[in-house]
């Protein structure tokens, strides 16, 4: 096991599997008799080698999988009634990311702005190529490696 996390609604446990190369996720049972009880959700396979770290987005919506020995990250869909991982068919060349943050944006002008956006999630390990596009619920992400999907995050 690497990193191990609970989701924000607290309804999930989640841990990354560094020589399955997968995640799996747990359900929190929160029924009376059994609170705390942990089942399993399912695993799912990262789309790259050695899941250093993963993260979620500020909305718990969208999950990035930071694969180290494949030098890939991947972005997931969350589904926060079951507790599935989707893959969403995006992933990104970064030379050996090994870990993942969530960041507030703000504009230059802060004093007139209300900062209800989501976060977006900081990358490391490389240098980043130029040419961030936006991504699902505000996610800023490095432009996609080559031959990415047909459409855009």
């Amino acid at each position: 096991c690497g990193r191990i996390t609970v989701h924000t609604s607290g309804n999930f446990v989640l841990v990354s599997n560094r020589g399955h190369d997968s995640i799996t996720v747990f359900r929190v049972n929160q029924s009376l008799l059994k609170a705390g009880q942990l089942s399993i959700v399912g695993s799912f396979h990262t789309r790259g080698a050695t899941p250093r770290h993963f993260q979620f987005d500020a909305s718990g919506q969208w999950l990035i999988s930071a694969n180290q020995d494949s030098d890939r990250i991947a972005v997931f869909r969350f589904n926060l009634a079951t507790g599935r991982l989707e893959w969403t068919g995006h992933e990104y060349s970064v030379p050996s990311p090994n870990f993942v943050c969530n960041v507030l944006t703000h504009s230059e002008d802060a004093s007139d702005e209300v900062f209800d956006e989501p976060a977006a999630p900081a990358l490391s390990g490389g240098s980043l190529p130029l040419g961030m596009p936006a991504g699902p619920a505000g996610l800023t992400l490095p432009a996609p490696a080559p031959n990415p999907p047909s459409s855009r995050l």
